[in-house]
């Protein structure tokens, strides 16, 4: 029988994901993110610092680098006072109601804040190298994974703290209903190691690159902050 693969309301065969991963975290090219994003040192520490900003270049988030970097910096105090909530532990396998909601407060410095150049994509690129196990990547590509088949249905402005409160528990049951094939795709990678969230970034992102052409989402409406302009 085919074993697939699950990312939202995009699957794909199981072999064919081994196939992409081993390829993506060989990256014989010098073509994809791995490893230089995963390998990259930034701040010490499990609060965000300057040097975390600069991550988000090496995932393909590199838009408008200036702006994106002075509205970051100017987030960090209450970006790290959210991150330094007790229920942001654990992993998001293991999460319950009270570390999604704690997740979605994080991710809702968007709404509250509303910086330029800067999107849940950017955001969660600099907050999943603090917790690598409980903070997922976000990008367009994932968008189009979750919105696709009414796995999140659309909704025109809404908040990203709304749109959050959707988006983690699909993912977590993603993660957790397919976790013995994310360990598989996670250790393939032989040199920083990788989280099973990190695996799923990279399966949704190559899933989610095939269907952008012919999708069109609706999230929080805040100009080009929104998940369906999540080029910041």
């Amino acid at each position: 029988m085919t074993q697939y693969l699950q990312v939202g309301g995009e699957r794909i065969e199981f072999k064919r994901a081994l196939a992409f991963a081993a390829r993506y975290l060989a990256n014989e090219g010098g073509l994809w993110a791995y490893p230089a994003y995963d390998s990259y040192p930034g701040h010490p520490g499990s609060d965000v610092g300057r040097a975390d900003l600069l991550a988000v270049s090496l995932l393909h988030a590199h838009q408008r680098p200036v702006a994106t970097y002075y509205s970051m910096e100017a987030l960090l105090p209450v970006l790290n006072a959210r991150l330094a909530d007790p229920a942001l532990s654990g992993t998001l396998a293991d999460a319950k109601q009270p570390t999604l909601a704690a997740l979605a407060r994080l991710f809702g410095i968007l709404d509250d804040y509303k910086p330029n150049q800067v999107s849940l994509t950017k955001l969660s690129k600099v907050l999943h190298r603090k917790r690598p196990e409980l903070i997922p990547l976000y990008d367009e590509n994932i968008r189009v994974c979750y919105m696709r088949n009414g796995k999140i249905p659309r909704a025109k402005g809404r908040s990203w703290k709304d749109f959050s409160m959707l988006l983690l528990p699909a993912i977590r049951h993603d993660l957790v209903n397919q976790m013995d094939q994310w360990l598989e795709i996670a250790a393939l990678a032989s040199g920083p190691a990788i989280t099973p969230l990190r695996a799923m970034d990279i399966i949704g992102w190559h899933l989610g690159g095939q269907k952008q052409e012919d999708e069109v989402g609706q999230g929080p409406s805040n100009g080009d902050n929104s998940p369906a302009a999540t080029s910041t």
